[in-house]
């Protein structure tokens, strides 16, 4: 179990890598046309890599009846916050209502929370990345995806690489299979490279945006209330009830607790639906978390530990 003093220090290498991408993105060493590259990069090629790593792993029925069990519990707080939000808001326009349901249910699991779980909890955070990334898909690429565009759901939407690598190491992990010492380096290595270039990119994707215009948004304060804090909470109450250690639980627990995911953001731009609320709200959580995280992991430590 991490203490706080390990946690404090994790967020502040974090702060610092989102630091350095700050003041790339002021330098105009990295312009947002790059950065648009190097997230596509991120998502596609060092994502899936860094998923396949954790095939070196040997799991027992028990830990992967506890993944199926944390599957179930992030299906279900997904779609229950998106229907509770839905529901409160069901007088604001369209727009608006779909953009906040968003906002408030999915995390950033990928781009902060793995970084963070990864370095507070070893490789056994690859493994519930894995699960996170099998529930954000399920949900967002089917009904919030065609709530943004309209359209009707494309399965072929589900076809990314993260998720084909992640359908890869169940196969991996259920038949024991591992990669030979030299692919297992390969992989190992390449995957290690999306903690400090995803945090780079969202400072450079900070840099994009006047800080005085986010904390000006009053719409985001309430939104990041609710995915930094609120989400987190019940999250933690209906953890208690989980099998498992308690770093595997509080692991599950940091991914509930991450900001607006940037997806969010970026499906309502694509859009016209609320784009601004969209950017200053992932930006605002995002800029919250270091402080709304240590808050819930000195509880999540007492309540789950």
């Amino acid at each position: 179990m991490p203490s706080m003093d390990v946690v404090l220090t994790q967020i502040l290498v974090i702060l610092l890598y989102i630091a350095v991408g700050y003041a790339a993105g002021k330098c105009r060493l990295v312009d947002p046309g790059q950065r648009k590259y190097l997230t596509t990069l991120c998502t596609n090629l060092i994502l899936p890599f860094t998923i396949l790593s954790a095939s070196e792993q040997t799991l027992g029925w028990r830990q992967m009846a506890d993944l199926g069990l944390s599957l179930v519990l992030m299906l279900g707080l997904f779609a229950a916050t998106t229907a509770a939000a839905m529901l409160v808001q069901r007088r604001t326009p369209a727009p608006a209502r779909v953009t906040i349901a968003s906002l408030v249910t999915y995390p950033n699991c990928t781009f902060l929370g793995l970084p963070l779980c990864r370095a507070l909890f070893g490789d056994i955070a690859i493994l519930y990345n894995a699960v996170a990334m099998v529930a954000f898909n399920a949900l967002f690429f089917t009904w919030q995806c065609s709530a943004f565009t309209g359209q009707k759901f494309r399965p072929r939407s589900l076809a990314t690489p993260g998720t084909l690598a992640t359908l890869l190491l169940i196969v991996m992990l259920m038949a024991g299979l591992h990669f030979p010492a030299p692919v297992q380096t390969v992989v190992s290595s390449v995957g290690s490279m999306i903690t400090p270039l995803s945090l780079i990119i969202i400072g450079v994707m900070m840099s994009e945006n006047r800080i005085g215009l986010i904390l000006r948004e009053r719409r985001a304060y309430r939104i990041t209330l609710i995915r930094n804090l609120a989400i987190p909470f019940v999250a933690m109450l209906l953890l208690r009830w989980m099998p498992g250690d308690g770093p595997s639980r509080l692991c599950q627990l940091v991914y509930m607790a991450c900001p607006c995911a940037t997806l969010s953001s970026i499906y309502a731009i694509q859009n016209d639906m609320e784009p601004e609320l969209a950017a200053r709200s992932v930006l605002m959580s995002t800029l919250f978390f270091a402080a709304t995280l240590p808050l819930i992991l000195f509880v999540g430590m007492r309540a789950l530990g």
